[in-house]
Formats: C-alpha cells, structure tokens, sequence
C-alpha cells in the first residue's frame, strides 16, 4: 500500500516541478504511487536525473489514459545490473565525503575521521571492481594518446587515490586544525565529483551494451561485484 498519492493529472508541463519538490521527500521505507496522464518514461528520468538517481520507479499500471507508477528510494530496491550497483556506490562515497568534509569545515576533525576512513575503504573498494574486475571482461578499444574513457578512468583512479593517501596521512599523523586538511579536501571534492561525471557518461552506457549482451555473465559480474563492495568492513582505524 502506499504511503502517498501524487496525481499529477491535469498539470501539463507543471507535472515535472510537482514531481521533483514531491520526490524530493520520499524517505526510505515509502513508497509514494504517482498518477499521470502521459508517458511517464521522459518525465520520471528527467526527476531521477535531478535527484542524482536517488529514486527508482516501476509502472503498475499502463496507459493511456492513466499511467500509475510506484516510486521508492534507490536503495530500498535491489541493483538490476552491474551499472546501477557502480552508481549507487558513487552516491554512497560521495555520502561519505560530503559528510567528513561537512565536519571538517565545521572544525570538528575527530568527528570527520570515521566517516573519512570509511570513504577511503569504499574508494579503494570501488576502484578495485572497476580496474580489477570489470576491465578485464568489458575493456574497451585505447588510443595510442590515451584518451579514450578507459584510460581517462584508470589515470584518474591513480590520480583520486593519490591525493586521498595524502589526505589520509595527514590524518594518521594526527592533524589537530582544520586549515591542515581543507585544502585536500576542496581538490579530492573537486576531482572526485568529475570523475564520476565523465564514468557515468562516457563509459557506464558501453559497459550496459556489453552486458546485455552476455546476460550470463552479466549476472555472475554483478554477484562479484557486490561480494566485493559489501565484504565486512576491515578492523577500526586509530590515529
């Protein structure tokens, strides 16, 4: 049953902006049915665009003349493939540095640090099944200037987890000012939130070509990739 009724019937090219400000709250655990007079596929990708793929959305009902869909947070369903597990993990790091770098600004370095080692973890993790596991399988043609997505993704993996190593020695040395570690913060920011960018647009799309192809092996890939990013977290860090 659901939690709330979004009809959104009758509002033309308002539906989107009533949408988005209604989606926006769904909470996990709801479930949210929304009633539309249109096909509904434009409409709820734009929202899901805007709310960084945070919702996930499933027709019950198909139209015309009435279309009803059940939405839920992204992370109460299942992955349904290997990319959308890689992209609910960048929502989940970002999380994770968002959170430590609030802290930091705020002065509050011990209260950054968990979330901050936790971040590091997932990093590692995350580039460990894009380098180790999937480029292997779903490689992609390089070009000899390395300018291919492919290669942008490795050079840049090496280049994130650089600077993170540099951050993360600051923290085991024990830094006790916030001005020691902002400045590594703002470049990681920065660098991690395009790197994504350029993952999602220009290699996520030729890595769901290719597993649909295989949908075998696309299957045994997404179960590996999960055992790898959800393993027990390592033992607690100290500084």
């Amino acid at each position: 049953m659901a939690d709330f009724v979004l009809d959104l019937r009758g509002l033309a090219e308002h539906a989107h902006t009533r949408a988005y400000y209604t989606l926006r709250e769904l909470r996990s655990g709801q479930v949210f049915e929304v009633w539309l007079d249109q096909e509904p596929k434009m409409l709820m990708d734009a929202v899901s665009l805007q709310l960084r793929q945070a919702i996930h959305w499933r027709v019950l009902e198909d139209g015309p003349p009435l279309w009803k869909l059940a939405v839920q947070r992204r992370e109460d369903v299942a992955p349904v493939d290997l990319v959308d597990l890689l992209e609910r993990d960048h929502l989940r790091i970002d999380r994770l540095f968002a959170s430590a770098l609030h802290k930091v600004n705020a002065g509050d370095l011990e209260g950054a640090a968990p979330d901050f080692h936790a971040y590091v973890d997932g990093l590692r993790r995350h580039v460990e099944v894009e380098n180790e596991l999937i480029v292997p399988l779903l490689d992609l043609p390089r070009s000899p200037n390395g300018q291919d997505p492919t290669s942008i993704m490795l050079r840049e993996h090496d280049e994130i987890l650089e600077q993170t190593a540099m951050l993360e020695h600051e923290f085991s040395e024990g830094a006790d000012e916030a001005w020691a570690v902002a400045p590594f913060f703002a470049l990681i920011s920065g660098a991690l939130a395009k790197h994504e960018g350029r993952e999602e647009q220009n290699l996520f799309p030729h890595w769901s070509r290719a597993l649909r192809e295989q949908p075998d092996a696309a299957a045994e890939l997404l179960e590996r990739a999960q055992t790898l990013l959800t393993a027990p977290d390592p033992a607690p860090h100290s500084n």
